[in-house]
């Protein structure tokens, strides 16, 4: 397992390796984390004993720079399902989030201007692309995927579904800061045994894990694939664990504190504001 990260420290941002308590400089061997240096595969294999420590005050940015495409899915676990008492689906939805709704890991998340916003939270675990993906098999899907983030998939429930029932998945997901992604970009793990939890205001709201998901990590890709190109550095939201605020008709405030997390992704905090 490596965990991946980009700091800011005065005026530089870094891309870095996390090792135990230590950040280690990768600029020896890229200038950023990109998905560029993601295809060139030079962050698959190299010498830790290379790299410079990093010391002092830092802030975490989003751990990959420039990304594509977001695709998402909705609707992937068992529970959720169960809380929100809709139909188990037969097959993965498919949408996308626009990519200038990502953010860092402990940015604000800025609740909009609209006073009907019914500003949700979702913890997901994203796939994070390695290389060039279509028509690939489920079987195969393992060599497509260079790690994951966490993703919070923020959206707001109030513009997501309209007058007439109809769902508005892009629109309700998309705007500026509905994305946060980290801290941590992580390879070498086992997707189907993560745990995954939200707390707002330091209540736990989500608390899943994803062996409850409905179509599991590769079969999702592999699933994706058939209908989209996909290249290195784009990020696939995989859906959310029961316990969303859809489902208690409880919604953010101004001010609330939000934080979410997965095993080995990092945990992430914001403060939601107008």
């Amino acid at each position: 397992m490596k965990q991946f990260a980009r700091i800011q420290q005065g005026a530089s941002v870094i891309p870095i390796l996390v090792s135990g308590t230590e950040l280690l400089d990768l600029r020896s061997l890229i200038p950023d984390i990109t998905p560029e240096a993601i295809a060139s595969g030079v962050l698959n294999e190299f010498d830790v004993a290379s790299l410079k420590p990093i010391t002092g005050e830092v802030q975490y940015l989003a751990p990959i720079h420039g990304v594509r495409q977001v695709p998402a899915t909705g609707f992937n676990y068992k529970k959720h399902i169960q809380e929100l008492k809709v139909p188990t689906p037969t097959e993965p939805e498919v949408f996308l989030k626009s990519q200038y709704c990502l953010t860092g890991p402990f940015d604000p998340i800025r609740r909009g201007p609209n006073p009907d916003v019914k500003l949700d939270w979702e913890v997901e675990l994203a796939i994070v692309i390695g290389r060039e993906a279509q028509d690939i098999k489920a079987e195969d899907a393992v060599d497509y995927i260079f790690g994951y983030v966490c993703l919070n998939d923020v959206s707001d429930r109030a513009t997501q579904v309209d007058a007439e029932r109809q769902h508005h998945l892009v629109r309700a997901k998309s705007r500026p800061t509905y994305g946060p992604i980290g801290p941590y970009l992580t390879t070498g793990i086992d997707p189907m045994n993560v745990d995954l939890w939200t707390k707002v205001n330091g209540n736990y709201e989500q608390q899943g894990n994803t062996s409850d998901m409905i179509f599991p990590v590769y079969e999702m890709l592999a699933y994706f694939s058939r209908h989209m190109r996909m290249v290195p550095g784009d990020i696939l939201a995989t859906g959310t664990p029961p316990g969303v605020g859809m489902g208690k008709n409880r919604f953010l405030a101004v001010g609330d504190i939000l934080e979410c997390g997965i095993s080995n992704l990092g945990a992430q905090r914001h403060e939601i504001i107008g």
